[in-house]
């Protein structure tokens, strides 16, 4: 009780009745799927199509980044100018990005403009102008941005770190250079076009007023897009990587970014949701070890983290820190300091079980209203394979135990077989 009288409430929560909220689910011949969630907020929409591309279906190097920003620059008799006033005009938020895995077209606008908006944006990825002109501009960009990337140190750090990792000609690997950007061309755009924004690699997420008219209208927008029977069974070969130490100097630069790890698994992998927990008790929240330790108690950085990077295909787990360079070899020594005790000692029952409900409350909180249901839902059915990874997810939490979280320390955080990249001064 504190000198107000006041006396703190415990609150006891039973995360095992924490649901998925309701959706809708449909299939289309086309190979297509649809999720659908009924918004609470009269007037308001948002609508998302997410293709399983990104660089891993791409026939030339950067193709599948190129591919998607230059969707923006309109259709045969759609300029960039009138597509950017035509989207100001209603009010609309749309955002286009590829990555390793995915292309996502996200969109959001006042349900009056739905129809309108999704269909002008469906003619955007199926009519592409791609104009010569316009690829010039966006090279001469992505030349004059990787040039300012390439004097940040947390950018350098982890994008030669996982090109040690997964090796520079991989698919997730290989680093954007000004060779790879001058050697695209207007057909690797087309191409790449043709060939994964289709249906078989297609869903879409709709959150706004279900009706049948809206429905109605998502079926004709959705089997406009071809199939092709492309469903391509990726598979990554597992190359052995020894472990290496590499630095890279940057001019100017007084710290130093240190990307520290080892190669790992994919998110469908058994023992992910084991080490998703295993990772935040180490350092993925403000009270990590690695940030009590180095940061509140040392003062060795301001911000140092632990990252599973788990993709679709592959995945690696590395520690992230940003160092003075007279610190930077005793913080290194305390970081495999805290490796070495989590896999020697029993996690404590009251830390284990604070880290269970910050997870379960991060949950809770991406399904907070169905906007953000929906975005968590796109997460599950994309990267995690299902809906039903959901109840995976949250059984593993509350039921991983300090033996079980041991196990897998020893078992994949092996200090010996990391590598360590640092990047600056």
């Amino acid at each position: 009780m504190g000198k107000s009288g006041l006396k703190i409430p415990i609150v006891e929560l039973d995360w095992t009745k924490l649901k998925l909220p309701a959706y809708e689910k449909k299939s289309f011949n086309n190979g297509a799927q649809l999720y659908q969630i009924q918004s609470n907020k009269p007037g308001l929409s948002s609508f998302e199509i997410v293709f399983r591309n990104g660089r891993c279906t791409e026939h030339k190097k950067l193709s599948s980044r190129m591919a998607a920003n230059q969707l923006q620059e309109g259709t045969a008799i759609l300029s960039s100018e009138q597509v950017a006033d035509t989207v100001d005009y209603y009010g609309a938020n749309l955002t286009i990005h590829s990555d390793l895995d995915f292309t996502v077209i996200s969109m959001s606008c006042l349900q009056k403009h739905f129809e309108f908006l999704v269909g002008f944006i469906t003619n955007l990825i199926l009519n592409p102008a791609y104009r010569e002109s316009d690829l010039a501009k966006a090279k001469l960009f992505l030349k004059s941005q990787l040039h300012h990337q390439l004097t940040e140190p947390d950018y350098v750090s982890y994008r030669e770190f996982t090109s040690l990792i997964y090796g520079s000609s991989s698919i997730y690997g290989y680093n954007t250079n000004q060779h790879l950007i001058d050697d695209l061309q207007r057909e690797d755009l087309l191409k790449y076009q043709q060939e994964n924004y289709v249906a078989d690699f297609m869903y879409v997420f709709y959150c706004g007023d279900i009706k049948p008219a809206i429905e109605g209208f998502l079926e004709q927008i959705i089997l406009q897009f071809r199939n092709l029977n492309a469903n391509k069974s990726i598979v990554f070969p597992n190359i052995y990587c020894p472990a290496e130490q590499k630095h890279f100097s940057i001019e100017n630069c007084a710290q130093i970014s240190l990307k520290m790890g080892l190669r790992w698994h994919q998110k469908i992998h058994p023992d992910f949701y084991g080490m998703y927990v295993l990772n935040t008790i180490l350092g993925d929240y403000f009270g990590s070890r690695l940030m009590k330790n180095i940061r509140e108690d040392k003062g060795y950085t301001y911000d140092i983290h632990a990252a599973l990077d788990a993709q679709v295909y592959d995945g690696c787990f590395y520690i992230s820190a940003e160092l003075n360079p007279e610190q930077a070899e005793d913080a290194i020594l305390l970081i495999k300091g805290e490796i070495k005790r989590i896999q020697t000692e029993l996690i404590p029952d009251e830390e284990l079980n604070l880290v269970k409900n910050y997870l379960c409350g991060n949950i809770m909180r991406m399904m907070d209203g169905p906007f953000q249901t929906m975005v968590f839902l796109k997460v599950l059915v994309t990267e995690y394979g299902s809906p039903e990874s959901f109840h995976k997810l949250l059984e593993e939490i509350l039921n991983v135990q300090p033996n079980n979280l041991k196990n897998l320390a020893e078992k994949y955080l092996r200090i010996e077989e990391m590598s360590q990249v640092t990047a600056g001064a």
